[in-house]
C-alpha cells in the first residue's frame, strides 16, 4: 500500500492520479582519436515530471494553482513528492523527492461528460534531491 502527496510551490495538490518521473541526461562528450571515438559521460542531468489528472475542488483552489502554473512558465519553482510505503510486517517509510528549478513545460485540459474536468501537467526540473524518512505511526 502507498500514500502519495504532491506539493508545488508550497501548495498541496489534493486530487491527482499519478506522477511519472523521467531522467533526462543531455548528450555525452566525445573525443575523436585516430582509430576510434571515445565517449565520456556528462554531468548535465535534468528531470521531467508528468502529473496526471489534477482535479480542482473549488474555484479559489483552481485560481491559486492557475496563478502558480502561469508564473512557473517563466520563473522556476519547486515540487516535492512524498510517497509513504507500507508493507505487512515491515516498518513504513517515506520516499521524499525535492525537485528544484522546475518550469511548466506542458499543460493539457481534458473535459469528459462522464468525469470531472482535469489537467495533465508536465514540468522540466534542473535538480532533484531524494531521501528516506520514517513514516508517522
Amino acid at each position: 500500500m502507498a500514500e502519495a502527496e504532491i506539493i508545488i510551490n508550497g501548495r498541496t495538490l489534493v486530487h491527482g492520479t499519478g506522477v511519472k518521473e523521467s531522467l533526462e541526461k543531455s548528450g555525452a562528450e566525445s573525443t575523436v582519436c585516430f582509430d576510434e571515438v571515445l565517449t565520456d559521460g556528462t554531468g548535465r542531468v535534468s528531470y521531467k515530471l508528468d502529473i496526471d489528472r489534477v482535479v480542482y475542488e473549488s474555484a479559489s483552489y483552481y485560481l491559486t494553482l492557475s496563478k502558480i502554473f502561469k508564473k512557473m512558465l517563466s520563473t522556476p519553482g519547486t515540487i516535492t513528492t512524498r510517497q509513504t510505503i507500507k508493507y505487512k510486517n515491515k516498518a513504513p517509510f517515506v520516499i521524499v523527492k525535492n525537485y528544484s528549478g522546475c518550469i511548466l513545460d506542458g499543460k493539457e485540459y481534458e473535459m469528459k461528460p462522464e468525469e470531472r474536468a482535469a489537467q495533465n501537467l508536465s514540468f522540466i526540473c534542473s535538480n532533484m534531491e531524494e531521501y528516506i524518512e520514517d513514516a508517522p505511526q
